[in-house]
């Protein structure tokens, strides 16, 4: 189980002041002495990912944070960051002097953001605090614990398992999509945008997905694709492919044969593809000069390959009938003002978690601001969005 991407893997962040005892909760929930321990506040200066295994959860991923009272803006921001992927929330309160005033901000950011959060009272032995005061201040659930003593630990560890959300992930990629037995062909460009022995993340995990609903697995280049389906005894059932070789393979699938992508698979199981698809609508009103924003969840250099920035601006420009103000975002990078642009168009996510796609697209639903995804945009400059959306029961 710890090998499953740590995408989709539930997300539980510590937050709190510097010297709160972040680090040494982590470390006493995890049973392990991996981050360093100081009474020197401003230890830990950046997020800190660690696997956490318990009964009730399986294995998740668990955040220690820089402090939330951090002289440094940056360290700060990179916290602040941190919310957009937390699908549970720990916040310490553990001020001597008894002003909480910036925990219950953080709280209430949460709050706004539909993340579930427990108030943890570390160092009970160190000092008093009025825990009444704060269950009248904030509607959350709230454990006393001494990490020091190592005391009511358990009752922190059934608050998580209370409040962790059921479905911070959906439960599969192509699970409802194909029974037992059905022929699944996965069509991979020739030139694979991926280090050699590996695949892309979208190709590698639909196919474990498959694998696990019993599905039978085809995969080839579009090049021998019409070699493969000759030699079947039967049509496939369903044939996924990449976007970069949509045109040839929508040529050789009979109509018949349903027939979507790669990446509008994983832009409905990281976020929700009724508003990609609306958002696509949008293509057509863009106008010269508009201001469209592509964001991308890796860090990397463009690649040659169709899915590639370069490409969505010319074929973004192409549809506006002239030039358009573009911004590119990548990584944990995205604006907060997105109100000044018109489309936002976004990769699938495919190394994110749910909950950091979802929270871009609350940001665009907030502001009013129109997002689709690549592979979705690229099937509507085609004109075959119909088409990939039938086996969904979307329309376009």
């Amino acid at each position: 189980m710890q090998f499953t991407p740590q995408s989709n893997k539930m997300h539980i962040a510590v937050f709190g002041r510097r010297n709160s005892g972040k680090s040494s909760l982590v470390n006493a929930l995890t049973g392990k002495s991996a981050l360093l321990v100081s009474d020197e506040p401003g230890t830990t200066t950046e997020p800190i990912f660690q696997y956490l295994t318990m009964k009730n959860l399986g294995t998740s991923i668990i955040v220690d944070t820089a402090g939330i009272d951090d002289a440094d803006l940056f360290r700060v921001q990179k916290t602040r960051e941190v919310m957009d992927l937390t699908d549970l929330g720990i916040m310490i309160f553990s001020d001597e002097a008894g002003d909480y005033k910036l925990e219950k901000e953080w709280v209430r950011e949460m709050e706004k953001r539909n993340i579930p959060v427990i108030g943890v009272i570390a160092k009970t032995d160190d000092h008093y605090t009025d825990i009444d005061s704060l269950k009248a201040a904030l509607t959350i659930p709230f454990v006393k614990l001494s990490v020091k003593r190592n005391t009511n630990l358990g009752s922190l560890r059934f608050a998580m398992s209370d409040l962790a959300p059921a479905e911070f992930e959906r439960n599969s990629i192509v699970g409802d999509l194909v029974n037992l037995g059905d022929l699944v062909v996965m069509v991979m460009p020739e030139l694979i945008p991926a280090p050699k022995y590996r695949l892309v993340a979208s190709q590698q995990q639909i196919l474990r997905d498959l694998l696990d609903h019993h599905a039978i697995a085809l995969s080839v280049t579009e090049e021998e694709l019409p070699e493969l389906l000759a030699g079947l005894n039967r049509l496939p059932n369903l044939v996924i492919t990449d976007s970069q070789v949509f045109d040839r393979v929508n040529e050789i699938i009979p109509a018949s044969v349903p027939l979507t992508t790669f990446a509008i698979l994983m832009a409905r199981f990281k976020g929700d593809l009724d508003t990609f698809v609306a958002g696509a609508g949008m293509i057509s009103t863009l106008k010269p000069g508009d201001k469209v924003l592509l964001s991308e969840a890796c860090i990397h250099h463009p690649h040659n390959g169709e899915i590639d920035r370069m490409l969505v601006k010319t074929r973004l420009e192409e549809s506006a009938g002239g030039r358009l103000e573009i911004t590119t975002s990548v990584g944990p990078d995205f604006p907060d003002d997105i109100s000044g642009y018109k489309l936002i168009v976004h990769c699938g996510g495919c190394i994110f978690n749910r909950k950091q796609l979802m929270m871009r697209l609350r940001s665009s639903g907030v502001q009013n601001v129109p997002i689709t995804n690549y592979g979705i945009a690229f099937a509507y400059f085609r004109g075959i969005l119909p088409r990939v959306l039938e086996i969904l029961e979307i329309k376009a």
